[in-house]
């Protein structure tokens, strides 16, 4: 896909180029200081630039060898949108599954807000149960009883 020239694009991809080369404290930078984080299906929206870094923090210790590919991007004003894939190995405990080794792919919908040149808010809806599905033990319908 060929990269926008819309600066809230170009901004935002700098963001998620340094989280994916483990960088991640950079990207508080770029992050308002009121910065507001809503994920899908979690109880609250988080604010401020630590409830971001605790975020990836959970990540960080769930995952290595991530990599992303934004399959599609929109501006619209102080808006961006990106369709991403998210691939990497579960090396740690992820909402209390052990570690289990294995590459692991799940797509993500991200809504960003764009505020005086800083990310001023994100919205995450990822496909987690399509990730959980990848973390757990598959059952084996030949085995199962008739």
């Amino acid at each position: 896909m060929a990269e926008s020239t819309h600066p809230n694009i170009t901004r935002l991809r700098t963001g998620l180029d340094l989280v994916a080369a483990g960088r991640s404290d950079e990207v508080v930078a770029l992050l308002t200081d009121d910065f507001r984080i809503t994920v899908h299906g979690a109880p609250e929206t988080l604010v401020g630039r630590e409830a971001w870094l605790g975020n990836v923090a959970i990540m960080n210790a769930s995952f290595s060898d991530l990599t992303l590919d934004i399959r599609h991007e929109l501006a619209a004003g102080d808006l961006v949108a990106f369709n991403i894939t998210y691939t990497a190995r579960h090396t740690g405990d992820f909402l209390g599954i052990p570690a289990t080794g294995r590459t692991v792919s799940w797509q993500s919908l991200e809504h960003y807000r764009v505020s005086d040149g800083l990310i001023a808010e994100e919205w995450i809806a990822s496909d987690i149960g399509t990730l959980l599905g990848q973390l757990t033990p598959q059952s084996d319908p030949s085995s199962e009883d008739a």
